[in-house]
């Protein structure tokens, strides 16, 4: 017997139980959607996540190149088949706005794109 197996036999048994629940915590924040219905393996779920995170991240670029948010920003992006964007709200001064993702491929599923950032909801 090495010492270190004689160390883990004299731990007590909470201690064992302790340190799993600690593992298990720390492996669910590095994974938040892993065990709930975001976990979703839909391929095209993943694509049009990846699309308002593009869509979002031109808006800041352009907010960052010209002062204001302006959708001249989202020229060239590359949409997925089925998928379209829509201008819900726009700030008149250019401070704000609302962006939905939407797609004919995925049904019951929308992503709201904003100055927050990017959001997955069910349209009503």
């Amino acid at each position: 017997m090495t010492n270190s197996t004689i160390a883990l036999r004299r731990r007590p048994a909470w201690g064992r139980k302790a340190l799993a629940a600690t593992l298990l915590l720390a492996l669910a924040a590095c994974a938040p959607g892993a065990f709930g219905p975001a976990a979703a393996t839909d391929p095209v779920a993943a694509e049009l996540e990846r699309t308002a995170q593009v869509l979002y991240h031109r808006m800041e670029l352009g907010h960052l190149e010209t002062g204001v948010y302006t959708t001249n920003a989202l020229i060239d992006v590359k949409l997925p088949e089925g998928a379209r964007w829509t201008l819900q709200d726009f700030a008149a001064d250019g401070s704000s706005y609302v962006l939905v993702l939407t797609s004919s491929r995925l049904a019951g599923a929308a992503w709201r794109v904003s100055p927050r950032g990017v959001a997955r909801f069910s349209p009503a």
